[in-house]
């Protein structure tokens, strides 16, 4: 009897996900909750059992996970993009419970170690232009983190790891009738100074080739990069409205790549935002439900560094005249007026529809450097104090029909945004999904939308601009998706087919008769391409398998014609096993092709085209779980490959060294 009891328990607990997987709803393509299977366009959804399973540290290493993110991590914030295209992260719009968190400086999704793991209920990504409901910058795809805030568990959980690496976070809930309270709170702290970065960037051939290399300090031992992240998120909810936050507050926000400007001793910076929201959901009829929010957001950066004066009149790095410079801009701050009514017409018909009002306001940009006469205060006259502020409206509508005939429906999306903003162009943002289902197990999706990027301040900073034209992005795409069993493998798929063509790119110039710089909006990229991803289970055995092949445009450079800054093809498999009911253990191998980058040449004039090389590496995760307290013990780079990832914001520094073979250990409790 004994055995038998202990055989089901052990069958339960290895059935458990993957359905979740497969019938969870999800929320992001279409702002109302809908089946992954009939989600319009191409959805990725990681849940909790996912993070814990695999050992993921915070949403950097939940990303990789998926097949067409890019990104290049340089030991600070993560910049990048989706489906080849890559920058600042300011085409990827970062959500937090459904809310817009994008920095207001730059329109960055701005992803440090800000998102630790234990955080995280779970991720949806959707891939693509998708302005038609989100408005400005979500012209690659959309990113929305789901807190545990909505898990109901009370949890702690602890990690340490090298180089100083400290983790602690806790969620807590408390329930009184119908007013219920959510906190999560969490704290990061790490040096970030492997041996091998610090060897690495003191090179000058291999790691920068900006003009100050051969003066600045090339002792490693005076290189830090120390980081400090704690957030915070909270939320009442009660039956007559519901309020809450998030805030994160960061030390470090440049990494390495400001050692080549900073000359080893790092970059001191204190970055953070704090938002905070009170709404209530209303429903006034059956046919009828809403919620009208609003929401305030305010940001603040602060930097130091050491700079230089005149460094041309120097010979070695001793006769350079130092100084330390801080720099200032903010606070920022947003008020924002958003409210959306879901109109349910019948059972086969819907409307969404919205309007989303805000004024945002950016702080001046000051400077403060510390001289022989004391604090002297320097104001740049470029910074274009006339566009601080900005008024932003739109409306957006979306009607949504389905078809049945059987077993088989079919399903039209149909939505429109139009927005209006200062300083720049209105904008009419179209966006249609066709979802056709042969079964309850298969759709084919077809959608094209259009999205785009307003400029921001750092676009009218130094040019005589008054208005300048959004960014764009137009997207057609194919998908199908698909829940099958083959004898005993529960398999699901996602495969997509997609042409994505960004127009209007931004690029200063200066009039060589004049002087004077102006902002020319010109230029396009087109990136299509192929990404797929399969996951399995098989009794104890649980996988995926991720790939993806992209044909972007190439760029003449250097007189040559190459495809810049991303690898055509990336492959990332994935194995689970579970030993018994306590232990279970993961590996992932990731494998990235070759990627090209323009950098400066080596003690010569003008540019040229760099290789850096494909790579292929194992992490491991081991946990044991006893009772409601779990173990866990993740190796990262099993055979400490010495890997890079390139620049694609700059010609120096040339890349950016991964991390060696290093070791954490994990561990939580639910109470």
């Amino acid at each position: 009897m004994f055995a038998t009891a202990q055989a089901e328990e052990e069958d339960a607990l290895f059935a458990m996900s993957f359905e979740e997987l497969l019938d969870q709803d999800v929320t992001v393509a279409a702002r109302k909750s809908e089946s992954w299977l009939a989600s319009s366009g191409t959805v990725y959804v990681i849940n909790r059992t996912d993070i814990e399973r695999y050992g993921w540290r915070d949403l950097k290493e939940i990303l990789a996970s998926v097949p067409n993110m890019d990104y290049f991590y340089q030991w600070a914030w993560l910049p990048g993009g989706q489906r080849g295209f890559t920058g600042n992260m300011s085409g990827t719009l970062m959500l937090i419970d459904g809310r817009e968190v994008q920095n207001l400086l730059a329109n960055e999704a701005f992803i440090m170690n800000n998102f630790p793991s234990a955080r995280i209920e779970r991720v949806e990504i959707l891939q693509g232009p998708n302005s038609t409901l989100y408005g400005g910058n979500a012209t690659q795809g959309v990113i929305n983190v789901i807190t545990r805030l909505e898990s109901g568990v009370n949890e702690v959980s602890l990690l340490i790891g090298e180089v100083g690496t400290r983790h602690g976070h806790g969620v807590f809930h408390y329930q009184q009738g119908e007013v219920e309270l959510a906190v999560s709170a969490s704290y990061f702290e790490s040096d970030l100074d492997y041996r091998e970065i610090r060897e690495f960037i003191v090179d000058d051939e291999a790691f920068s080739r900006n003009s100050k290399d051969g003066l600045r300090n090339h002792n490693p031992d005076d290189f830090r990069n120390r980081e400090k992240n704690i957030t915070l998120d909270s939320r009442l909810t009660t039956p007559w409205f519901y309020l809450g936050n998030n805030l994160t507050r960061t030390t470090n926000v440049s990494g390495i790549e400001a050692v080549a400007f900073d000359y080893i001793t790092g970059d001191d910076a204190y970055r953070g935002y704090s938002s905070y929201y009170l709404g209530k959901h209303l429903r006034p009829c059956s046919n009828w439900s809403g919620n009208l929010e609003l929401s305030y957001f305010r940001e603040y950066k602060e930097k130091y560094r050491l700079s230089v004066d005149s460094p041309e009149q120097a010979t070695r790095y001793e006769e350079l005249a130092l100084y330390t410079e801080r720099e200032d801009i903010g606070p920022s701050d947003r008020i924002r007026l958003h409210t959306q009514w879901h109109y349910q017409a019948g059972s086969d018909q819907d409307w969404i529809l919205g309007y989303d009002g805000w004024r945002t306001e950016i702080g001046l940009k000051v400077k403060y450097r510390q001289t022989a006469d004391g604090v002297k205060l320097v104001t740049p006259d470029s910074w274009p104090t006339d566009k601080s502020r900005s008024d932003k409206h739109a409306v957006f509508g979306q009607y949504s029909r389905l078809w049945q005939f059987g077993e088989r429906t079919l399903k039209v999306n149909a939505g429109l945004r139009y927005h209006r903003q200062d300083y720049t162009n209105a904008s009419w943002l179209p966006r249609v999904s066709m979802v056709y289902q042969t079964s309850a197990e298969q759709a084919f999706k077809l959608t094209y939308g259009k999205a785009f990027r307003p400029p921001t301040i750092f676009e009218f900073d130094l040019v005589v601009d008054d208005e300048i034209e959004s960014q764009s992005m137009q997207m057609y795409e194919l998908n199908w998706s698909s829940k099958f069993r083959w004898r005993d493998i529960e398999f699901a798929n996602i495969s997509a087919l997609y042409s994505m063509q960004a127009k209007n790119f931004y690029q200063k110039v200066q009039d060589p008769n004049t002087q004077i710089w102006r902002t020319i909006v010109a230029g396009e990229h087109r990136v299509s391409g192929w990404e797929n991803q399969l996951r399995w289970q098989a009794q104890r055995w649980r996988g995926q398998l991720a790939m993806r092949y992209i044909s972007p445009d190439k760029t003449r450079v250097a007189g040559q014609s190459v495809v810049l800054d991303v690898p055509r093809y990336k492959v990332k498999l994935g194995v689970g096993y579970a030993l018994d009911q306590h232990w279970q253990v993961s590996a992932f191998i990731d494998h990235w092709d070759k990627t090209l980058t323009e950098a400066n040449r080596f003690q010569q004039s003008g540019t040229d085209i760099v290789t850096i090389p494909g790579w292929t590496i194992l992490n491991m995760n081991l946990t044991y779980t006893q009772g409601k307290s779990t173990l866990g013990l993740y190796v990262e780079n099993l055979f400490d490959r010495t890997y890079y990832h390139g620049n694609a914001r700059g010609v120096s520094p040339v890349k950016y060294i991964q991390a060696p073979r290093n070791l954490r250990l994990s561990w939580s409790y639910q109470f």
